[in-house]
């Protein structure tokens, strides 16, 4: 049996060489591995196909069994990581209350908790600090 744990630290490990990080890791019960990387320049193709084939030949007959994918994060799924928030500083998010507020600003700082700017019509612009136990979810703005 593939310990979640055991993958999560040999994962880690390879990681580092395609200057990449785990945003999450998940096996189901179905026998699928779903593992979602990031990386501040950006991920490819490349380097999910790299992780993958390296895992493969790692954990062998252990990983036979599963259905494995490896996987950017996705523009379009909330932060889980704080390297996520690091990546994004100078971009523009939508920040999701745990009080069903909704914020959306230009992510500024993400240490002590999420420092946003924010631009209304006809005000100063302001800045908002939100401690991260307020943040239910932070996403992307995405702009076309």
């Amino acid at each position: 049996m593939l310990l979640k744990d055991n993958l999560k630290q040999i994962l880690e490990i390879k990681l580092k060489d395609v200057d990449a990080y785990l945003v999450d890791l998940v096996i189901t019960e179905k026998k699928s591995i779903i593992i979602s990387i990031d990386r501040f320049e950006g991920v490819t193709f490349k380097h999910c196909s790299f992780i993958s084939k390296y895992l493969e030949e790692y954990f062998e007959e252990d990983i036979q069994n599963y259905d494995l994918t490896v996987c950017s994060a996705g523009l379009e799924n909330p932060f889980k990581v704080k390297q996520q928030y690091h990546k994004n500083i100078g971009k523009e998010v939508s920040v999701l209350l745990n009080n069903g507020k909704k914020k959306k600003g230009i992510l500024l700082s993400y240490d002590n908790g999420l420092l946003l700017e924010i631009k209304r019509k006809k005000k100063p612009v302001e800045q908002l600090l939100i401690s991260k136990n307020e943040i239910k979810e932070t996403k992307l703005k995405i702009k076309f």
